[in-house]
C-alpha cells in the first residue's frame, strides 16, 4: 500500500555477501564485453561502420533505458528477486540465438576480408535474418536492464538499516560490489573480449551465455537464506499521480485557503519526511485542492506535491547532463575498431585492442577506493551547509564534462596522426591510451556528481530515483548518439562525392577526425548550457 511501510521476509538474521556480490561480478564481465559489439557486427555481418555504430548505440540505450523500467516493475509489483531470476534468462537466451546465429554461416552473410580488398562490394545483413539478430538483441537488452537495476539493490535489501552492525555490513557491501563490478569488467575485458575477437564469435557469445547462467546458478542456492522486500510501489507513481490530478483540476481556482481534507494530518504523518510548501511550480499546488474525494488520483498531500516540484526542478540538470554525455558512448564503440588498424602488439603478445577499455575501469577503481577513503571526509568536514554540497556536487559533475571535452580533441588528435601515417600499422595502440584515461576521469567524476547531487537534493520519499534519473541520462545519451552518427552520415554526404565522414567498410575511408573535432565543439557548448542551468538551480537554492 502508497506510504506504508514496506516488510522484509527472512528465515536467517545475517545477510549473506557472496553470492550478490557473484551476479554483480559476471553482470559486470558481460557489459564490459559488449563495448566490442561493432567488432561484432562489421565481421561477422559485414555492416558499414555507420550502421554497426547506430545499431551498438541502440543496443546500450535501450538496455539503461529497461533498466528503468526493470526497477518500476520491481519496486511495484514483482519484487527485485523475481525481477532478477524471472528475466534473467532472457539474457541467456539472447545470447544463445546470438552465439547460434554467429556459428551458422547460412545465418549470416559470407565472410568478407576487407582488410585485403577494401573495396570489395560485400553482402550485408538482410530480410529474416536481420529479425533474428535484433531479436537476440533485444532479448540480451531486456534481460540485463531488468536486472542492471534490480541486482545491487537485492543486495542491499539484505540488512536492516536499523541495525548499526548491519548498516556496517551493508556499506561494506556496497565497497565490495564496486571492486566486483571493476573485477568483472576487467575480466570481461581481458577474457571474454581475447576469446570474442580471437577464437570467434559463435564461442565468445556462448561464454557471455554460461557467465549470465552461472551467476544465476550461483545466486539462486542463497534463495532459503535471502531476505525479500515487499514490493511497495514507485516513487514514479506518487509523481505521476500529482501531474494527474493537478491536471484534472486545471480550470478550478484555486482558493486562497485550501480546504484540506480534515484526514490530511494522518495522511502526512506516514511521510518520511515533511515538506513546507514552497511557491515555485504554483500549478501543481491544484493538487491539494480538497472536492470531497480523497482517492490518491484524486487529491494529493502537501509533501506529495512538494516531491514532485523538487523533482521537476532537476529536469533542466538532467537533460543538460544528457548532452554532455554524447562522447561516452561513441569513444566506447569507436575506439576499439579503430585501434585494430593499428599495432597491436605487447611485447611479444598480441592483445585485443578492446582490452584498452580495462585502463577507464582500473581508473575508476583506484578513484573510488580513494573518494570513498579519503576525499569524501573531506567534503564533509568542508561542506558545512546544503549549498555548498550541492555546488560541489555539480562542479564535480562539470569537472567530468571538462575531461569529455578534452578527450574528444585528443581523439581528434590521434585520429589524424593515424591518417598521416604511412601504414597505421607502425603506430601502436597505445596511442589511444589518453584518451581513455580522460574517458575514465571523465565517467568516475561526473557519474559520482550527479549520483550524488540527484541523492541530496531529492525528497526521502522518492530518493530512490536518483540511479534511475542517472540511468536516464547515461540511456538517453547512448540513444542520441547513434541519431548523431546517422544525421553526420548523411549530411556530410552532400557536396562530398557521396561520401561520409562515417560511409564505408574500413576506417581507412572516413573522417574520424573531423567528426571528433565535431564531437569536442559539440561537447564545449552541452558544457556551457550545463553550467548555466546549474547555476540557475543553485541561485534558486541559494534564494530559498
Amino acid at each position: 500500500m502508497e506510504g506504508s511501510e514496506q516488510l522484509y521476509f527472512s528465515t536467517v538474521s545475517n545477510p549473506t555477501l557472496f553470492r550478490p556480490t557473484v551476479l554483480v561480478i559476471v553482470r559486470s564481465s558481460i557489459n564490459a564485453a559488449n563495448t566490442n559489439l561493432v567488432g561484432f557486427f562489421r565481421s561477422t555481418h559485414n555492416m558499414t561502420i555507420a550502421r554497426s555504430v547506430i545499431l551498438s548505440t541502440n543496443f546500450g540505450g535501450a538496455t539503461w533505458i529497461l533498466s528503468i523500467l526493470g526497477a518500476f516493475v520491481a519496486d511495484s509489483y514483482i519484487g527485485r528477486f523475481k525481477a532478477i531470476f524471472f528475466f534473467g534468462p532472457f539474457e541467456i537466451l539472447g545470447y544463445g540465438i546470438l552465439a547460434f546465429q554467429a556459428h551458422h554461416s547460412s545465418l549470416h552473410p559470407p565472410h568478407c576480408n576487407i582488410k585485403q580488398n577494401p573495396n570489395a562490394d560485400c553482402e550485408s545483413l538482410q530480410g529474416w535474418k536481420t529479425s533474428l539478430l535484433y531479436l537476440g538483441l533485444f532479448m540480451v537488452a531486456f534481460g540485463e536492464g531488468f536486472m542492471r537495476s534490480s541486482t545491487p539493490a537485492f543486495g542491499s535489501d539484505q540488512f536492516d538499516t536499523n541495525d548499526p552492525p548491519q548498516m556496517k555490513q551493508k556499506i561494506r557491501f556496497f565497497d565490495i560490489a564496486a571492486f566486483g563490478t571493476c573485477f568483472g569488467a576487467t575480466v570481461g575485458l581481458v577474457l571474454v573480449v581475447w576469446v570474442q575477437s580471437f577464437k570467434g564469435w559463435n564461442l565468445g557469445l556462448g561464454v557471455c551465455a554460461l557467465f549470465i547462467l552461472s551467476g544465476l546458478i550461483v545466486g539462486a542456492t542463497g534463495t532459503p537464506f535471502y531476505r525479500y522486500r515487499l514490493p511497495g510501489g514507485s516513487p514514479l507513481t506518487r509523481i505521476l499521480q500529482v501531474i494527474v490530478v493537478a491536471f484534472k483540476k486545471r480550470k478550478i481556482v484555486m482558493p486562497e485557503k485550501n480546504i484540506e481534507d480534515p484526514e490530511l494530518p494522518a495522511a502526512d504523518a506516514s511521510d518520511a519526511e515533511m515538506l513546507s510548501g514552497t511557491k515555485d511550480l504554483r500549478f501543481l499546488d491544484k493538487a491539494l485542492i480538497y472536492t470531497g474525494d480523497t482517492n490518491s488520483w484524486s487529491y494529493c498531500t502537501i509533501s506529495q506535491v512538494e516531491e514532485t516540484k523538487s523533482f521537476l526542478k532537476m529536469l533542466p540538470i538532467l537533460f543538460s547532463a544528457v548532452l554532455c554525455y554524447f562522447p561516452f558512448a561513441l569513444f566506447f564503440t569507436l575506439t576499439a575498431p579503430v585501434a585494430a588498424t593499428m599495432n597491436t602488439h605487447l611485447g611479444g603478445v598480441r592483445i585485443a585492442p578492446a582490452a584498452l577499455y580495462a585502463v577507464p575501469v582500473l581508473i575508476q577503481w583506484i578513484i573510488l577506493v580513494l573518494y570513498n577513503r579519503l576525499i569524501t571526509p573531506l567534503v564533509g568536514r568542508c561542506t558545512s551547509n546544503n549549498y555548498s554540497t550541492v555546488t560541489t556536487h555539480l562542479v564535480r559533475a562539470g569537472v567530468g564534462f571538462v575531461f569529455a571535452m578534452i578527450a574528444t580533441i585528443v581523439a581528434a588528435l590521434v585520429e589524424r596522426k593515424r591518417r598521416m601515417a604511412a601504414d597505421p600499422k607502425d603506430l601502436s595502440f597505445l596511442w589511444m591510451l589518453p584518451q581513455f584515461i580522460l574517458v575514465g576521469l571523465m565517467e568516475v567524476t561526473s557519474f559520482i556528481g550527479l549520483m550524488e547531487f540527484f541523492n541530496n537534493q531529492l525528497p526521502e520519499r522518492i530518493k530512490s530515483l536518483g540511479s534511475s534519473m542517472v540511468f536516464c541520462i547515461v540511456g538517453l545519451s547512448v540513444w542520441l548518439d547513434g541519431a548523431i552518427v546517422a544525421v553526420v552520415s548523411r549530411v556530410t554526404r552532400i557536396g562530398n562525392d557521396g561520401r561520409g565522414w562515417l560511409d564505408g567498410m574500413t576506417f581507412d575511408t572516413t573522417r574520424l577526425d573531423l567528426f571528433y573535432g565535431m564531437l569536442a565543439v559539440l561537447e564545449f557548448v552541452s558544457l556551457l548550457n550545463f553550467a548555466f542551468w546549474a547555476r540557475k538551480y543553485l541561485l534558486r537554492l541559494r534564494s530559498q
